[in-house]
């Protein structure tokens, strides 16, 4: 049955220079003629949302107005004038790649496998202020940013499968390229640590200590099956160090996967891992020597996290809420106080946005 499509939708649009997203009807944009419209059927929240709000500028290649929201998942309700039938059908639902990039050959960053970090005007960066995001009823994306949901993937789940998931996926399994012989730490449990926990765990390393300053949060990683000693935490001022640990016992860390990104935790990290190790620092760019920067991924990452996911290997922790709480919502993460991912339900209340 064809979808009814209406002219305008309700969204959380972000201005740069204000402190928080405000409500207002905005029409519902049309697909490109290689594009998708999609209904949107759950949107993850994430810290970046609460550090482009309180941005005082823009950055090259952002706009002042957009649509704020980057992870979501939704129903393919309207297929562009060239999209092949045989590709996409109304009706599918699809995880939404952040960063598809334009695949442009003469593009520097695209003609290199580095489409996560493509900026071109057509590039997507849902949400990120190139183009429009997915704290709306509707969405327009480039097929390349579409991905199918496997038989048996929770909606909710799959909302945050582009970001959370894939991020913690493509840093633990590509860039730090971690192997069952290898013993690694991993930095920061929230709610893309976490998910990074558990590709380690289907990776077969073969030791993973873990730190995070929230007990909270190391109970769950004892939950995984790590061990209680193996756990960290920072929070405790009697609590004994990672470093600490490894240079009293010898212990030979390969690699550190730092989900933190903050100056203290890649300190620790640097003294926690051997001699020639590798540091892999989530969202964060780094310039010193074996050291990597890891954000977003690929299309064909995120199709295997949505794969581990339908398999029961990668279950990402989440919570829910109604779309009507973004703003406090967003001050709860801001603040840390949400455990693991929020996802916002579509739950509109039309007659309170702003003209």
């Amino acid at each position: 049955m064809a979808h009814s499509i209406p002219e305008s939708m309700e969204a959380w649009i972000q201005q740069i220079g204000k402190r928080a997203p405000i409500r207002k009807r905005v029409p519902v944009p049309k697909p490109a003629a290689n594009g998708l419209l999609v209904k949107i059927l759950a949107m993850g929240v994430c810290h970046s949302d609460c550090t482009i709000a309180a941005m005082d500028a823009p950055i090259p290649g952002m706009r002042m107005e957009f649509i704020l929201g980057h992870e979501a998942c939704g129903e393919i309700v309207q297929l562009g004038s060239n999209v092949n039938a045989s590709d996409f059908a109304v009706g599918d639902k699809v995880a939404i790649l952040i960063v598809p990039g334009c695949h442009d050959a003469s593009c520097p960053q695209c003609n290199r496998g580095l489409h996560a970090i493509c900026r071109a005007p057509d590039s997507g960066n849902y949400g990120l202020g190139i183009d429009d995001g997915m704290f709306a009823e509707y969405i327009a994306i480039a097929t390349r940013a579409a991905v199918k949901l496997p038989a048996g993937v929770d909606i909710n789940e799959a909302a945050v499968a582009a970001d959370a998931v894939l991020t913690s996926y493509q840093a633990v399994r590509y860039t730090a390229d971690v192997q069952p012989d290898q013993t690694i730490a991993i930095f920061g449990l929230g709610g893309v640590g976490l998910n990074g926990l558990q590709t380690a765990i289907h990776l077969r390393a073969k030791r993973i200590l873990v730190v995070d300053k929230r007990q909270a949060t190391l109970d769950e990683a004892v939950k995984l099956g790590i061990p209680k000693e193996d756990t960290f935490c920072t929070g405790d001022a009697d609590a004994k160090r990672i470093e600490q640990y490894v240079a009293e016992t010898g212990v030979q860390v390969d690699t550190a996967v730092d989900f933190v990104g903050h100056v203290e935790t890649f300190h620790s990290a640097q003294f926690t891992v051997r001699p020639g190790g590798t540091i892999v620092i989530v969202g964060l760019i780094s310039r010193r020597a074996r050291s990597y920067r890891c954000y977003s991924g690929t299309r064909k990452g995120l199709a295997e996290c949505l794969d581990l996911m339908a398999k029961g290997v990668l279950k990402p922790l989440v919570e829910t809420k109604s779309i009507e709480e973004l703003p406090s919502v967003m001050r709860d993460l801001d603040e840390g106080k949400v455990k693991s991912r929020m996802v916002l339900l579509p739950d509109w209340k039309h007659e309170k946005s702003a003209a």
